[in-house]
């Protein structure tokens, strides 16, 4: 992965985006408890990451996204140097009939919703994709989360289909997921 970074003016404050260091990881790890308790919208339920993602597992898994040309990790950094954001956009390239293809990812701090981070984020992600050759991106959303799927639409993504019961929470309800996707 190329080295990145910008500022990023949004609602009269700046922000740093920029690609990840091995030295992030306990940063990074930090974020993930905060968010996993700010919104039910994400993969994990609350203390999961902290109790699967170790020091060492995320120094080496941030090593791994490094040394990956075929991903771009980015975080958001506020002006105080805290991790506001970030997204994640892996090509699907192993095989040759899934070569045009990429998946994103992409989770805000709340304090930081509605100011343009994810917007600004999916802009990257896409000249990113698109400089690679990749022809279309693709993500899962909850069915629920109308502020990321109203963004989605927005940038030109469309509803492939649903997931039925993608996600089954801790109360056992289950949550149906969009699958979405968008032609560069």
């Amino acid at each position: 992965m190329q080295p990145y970074q910008e500022t990023f003016q949004s609602k009269g404050q700046a922000f740093t985006i920029r690609t990840p260091r091995v030295e992030d990881a306990a940063a990074l790890i930090a974020y993930m408890e905060v968010i996993d308790q700010e919104t039910t919208f994400l993969s994990r339920e609350p203390g999961e990451f902290a109790q699967n993602v170790t020091l060492e597992k995320e120094q080496a898994y941030l090593r791994s996204c490094l040394e990956d040309e075929g991903q771009l990790f980015l975080i958001v950094e506020d002006g105080d140097g805290s991790i506001a954001a970030t997204s994640n956009c892996v090509a699907m390239g192993r095989w040759q009939r899934h070569c045009h293809r990429a998946e994103l990812g992409i989770s805000v701090k709340q304090a930081y919703w509605r100011q343009g981070l994810g917007r600004r984020m999916m802009e990257l992600l896409e000249e990113w994709a698109a400089a690679q050759g990749i022809e279309k991106l693709a993500l899962e959303v909850d069915t629920q989360n109308f502020r990321a799927i109203g963004l989605y639409l927005s940038k030109g993504y469309t509803v492939e289909g649903t997931l039925r019961h993608a996600a089954k929470m801790a109360d056992g309800t289950y949550r149906d997921y969009y699958a979405m996707a968008k032609f560069l």
